[in-house]
């Protein structure tokens, strides 16, 4: 039977529950949470965080997945405690985002020859099966972003996302730029390695309304990330009235059957000093990660959709997904 990895040990596809598939706990730069704690208190983000995540329990968020790699300030014994102390289950991720180690891939210097995508697979297959940074802690997620286009540093990653997938069975999320349709691109790369397309799910597809491009994805048998819901959100871009009548329409189409929510909210930034006009603070956002809970949920009923519909996006299609169906 199926497992997935949590931070707090193997949990049942089934135990998973009311579902946040892309957040983070805490994120930054690598090492930065050591090498500068004054920009990243982890001790503060640590109370804050049980104090927001223990009360999205209370209001029944179960599990929430943290996107975190590596290359942007991941913290395993962070979300370790995290988990334990506000009782939500976690689902942590190796891989990369868009800050690729240059150890990977060197392209200030041409004639060192990036390592080879089955080494860095190696990498990652240890953090799913052995343990992340020397603990017990293992990864239940594969973590790749790109830019749009994709740069050959991402290609590589994406094909050592697809191959770790391969030998572990660990389903893969991605990162698309804002407005960008580069989720096809993706797909193209993580298709030619072999992979079964139900086991990948593209991130932040809601930052643009283009329905057909929507119905490719969905055509090509990934899961559709509506993961960006923030009360405001960067000019030109929609807000999330607009993503919750989307949703709703897909809902309408057919389609609830692929879709997942989340916020994006990045809870270590949104404690520091790393505030811009597009990531609001905890105090101009004190939802959290119930913003969906109180605010796109709500909408969604509003415009019609069913409570099977909701659940199918809360609870049932993170349950398929994790659980390889």
């Amino acid at each position: 039977m199926v497992k997935v990895n949590s931070v707090l040990g193997a949990i049942d596809p089934n135990e998973l529950g009311f579902t946040l598939t892309h957040e983070h706990i805490s994120g930054s730069s690598a090492g930065f949470q050591v090498t500068y704690p004054e920009i990243v208190n982890a001790d503060k983000v640590e109370s804050l965080a049980i104090k927001d995540l223990k009360r999205a329990h209370q209001q029944g968020v179960t599990t929430i997945v943290d996107c975190s790699t590596y290359d942007i300030g991941r913290d395993v014994r962070l979300i370790e405690a995290v988990s334990r102390g506000s009782g939500v289950q976690i689902i942590c991720a190796t891989g990369s985002h868009l800050y690729v180690p240059r150890t990977f891939f060197e392209s200030m210097f041409p004639w060192l020859a990036p390592m080879p995508a089955d080494d860095i697979a190696n990498l990652w297959v240890r953090e799913i099966e052995e343990g992340i940074e020397g603990t017990s802690v293992k990864a239940g997620i594969i973590k790749v972003a790109t830019s749009d286009p994709i740069r050959p540093s991402e290609e590589l990653m994406l094909r050592a996302a697809a191959r770790t997938h391969l030998r572990t069975g660990v389903p893969i999320t991605t990162h698309t730029p804002m407005l960008s349709l580069v989720g096809e691109a993706q797909i193209r790369v993580l298709e030619e390695e072999g992979v079964d397309l139900t086991n990948v799910y593209i991130g932040h597809v809601n930052s643009t309304l283009d329905k057909d491009y929507h119905l490719r994805l969905i055509d090509k048998g990934v899961w559709l990330g509506m993961d960006h819901f923030f009360p405001s959100g960067p000019p030109g871009t929609p807000d999330w009235e607009e993503r919750s009548d989307f949703i709703k329409d897909l809902i309408d189409s057919g389609h609830q059957d692929r879709i997942m929510m989340s916020h994006d909210w990045n809870f270590g930034l949104q404690t520091g000093h790393c505030l811009n006009a597009a990531s609001p603070s905890r105090d101009e956002h004190p939802d959290a990660f119930l913003w969906i809970s109180k605010s796109v949920l709500p909408r969604l009923r509003e415009l019609g959709a069913s409570e099977s519909s909701i659940t199918s996006l809360m609870v049932d299609n993170p349950r398929r997904f994790f659980g390889g169906k």
